[in-house]
């Protein structure tokens, strides 16, 4: 294709895409009569309906749903997984032009355009320009256009746990510009809640205050998170980070708080378990002696870890250098992402157009010269013989 209409189309998809809306309530009531991901998904099974590919739509939870294009290979060797996520997150603040796409100096800009639009938008190009010429990749290519990645990853859960089909291989779609990612942390997230005794403010003393003893709650998650970034060793990515994010407690003005509640995101790097992680900072919190509770988790993700020696990653990483025509280097992250549910079986790694300060912004924006590199650069990896 050439690069001229390569462009025009990338243009015109993500424009599409963004202005069908699949915004993820965040456990905020949603009055929708369908999924969240449903104008998408219709869109693209549309869109490959007169090609000779299995596309089937899968419920993942009331909310959300997933859709999966198999393009059978020609060989019998493990599938590649080539996903992004169709949520996106709610546009509060600009909700006026966050669906009216618009395009300025070679940039677009709507909710979703950089996360992660962007990336649904270059690996669905690849996919049709595949089809439309004839080709035929050596492995089959799964493109899963998945639900609920911005709030408890249902889509890549469901997926991973109910696909028997092996998988060698996994390209996951984020704002990374174009830069393959091979390690990112994981993500835990519960509630703490600290329980005292309420009684009038005018005699404190018959009471015991929640909210202060919340304060040596948040005191020892500092402890632990200065400890963690002591013993941090590596310099390819950032220390943990144990933050506490919301807090809540009292009832009225003229009475002590008999609970205070916080929530609190734990960050962990490559190497670290999830179970351990949080049984460390569970068992320091309740060490306190204080009336503590521990909600369950609301996310339990574990991080990323492949290896910058995995041939996967090496070649992927020769392809972005020869597309982009610069000497770009593996890197990490420290956010999530559905790439730590890689199915057993290979490698994963996160590489898609845009940069991750753009995500979750008021008038978000992608470089669309970099969803036609992306494009270019999942063609290629979708026709590289793993096999030999």
């Amino acid at each position: 294709m050439k690069s001229s209409s390569f462009s025009d189309r990338a243009t015109d998809l993500l424009s599409q895409l963004i202005s069908l809306r699949t915004v993820n309530p965040m456990e905020r009531p949603y009055a929708g009569t369908h999924p969240v991901e449903r104008p998408v998904t219709e869109y693209l099974q549309d869109l490959f309906q007169r090609f000779d590919v299995e596309v089937s739509l899968e419920a993942c939870s009331d909310l959300h749903e997933n859709l999966l294009i198999r393009v059978a290979g020609t060989t019998s060797a493990p599938a590649s997984l080539f996903e992004s996520h169709v949520d996106t997150v709610p546009a509060d603040g600009w909700t006026d032009r966050a669906f009216t796409p618009r395009v300025e100096k070679g940039r677009i800009y709507g909710r979703g355009a950089c996360d992660d639009k962007g990336s649904l938008a270059a690996m669905v190009l690849a996919v049709l320009n595949l089809l439309e010429t004839g080709l035929r990749p050596p492995q089959t290519i799964l493109l899963l256009a998945a639900g609920d990645e911005e709030c408890a990853q249902t889509g890549i859960c469901h997926f991973a746990k109910t696909h028997e089909e092996q998988i060698g291989r996994g390209v996951f779609g984020e704002p990374t510009s174009c830069i393959p990612i091979i390690q990112h942390k994981g993500t835990i997230r519960w509630d703490i809640s600290v329980r005292g005794r309420s009684s009038h403010s005018s005699e404190p003393q018959k009471g015991r205050n929640a909210i202060l003893d919340m304060l040596h709650v948040i005191d020892r998650l500092q402890t632990l998170q200065d400890e963690l970034t002591q013993g941090h060793s590596t310099t390819f990515i950032s220390p943990p980070t144990l933050t506490v994010t919301m807090i809540n407690g009292g009832q009225t003005r003229n009475a002590l708080p008999a609970e205070c509640t916080c929530a609190v995101d734990f960050r962990i790097v490559p190497g670290m378990d999830c179970g351990e992680a949080s049984r460390f900072v569970i068992d320091s919190v309740n060490s306190l002696g204080l009336e503590t509770v521990h909600g369950p988790f609301q996310c339990f993700a574990p991080p990323l870890s492949t290896s910058p020696d995995d041939p996967f990653a090496v070649a992927a990483l020769e392809v972005c250098r020869e597309q982009l025509s610069k000497p770009v280097e593996m890197t990490s992250a420290p956010y999530g992402s559905d790439a730590s549910r890689m199915p057993p079986g290979g490698p994963a790694i996160v590489l898609g157009p845009g940069n991750i300060e753009n995500a979750h912004t008021i008038d978000e924006s992608v470089e669309l010269q970099q969803v036609v590199d992306c494009a270019r650069i999942y063609q290629r990896l979708m026709m590289h013989d793993w096999s030999t």
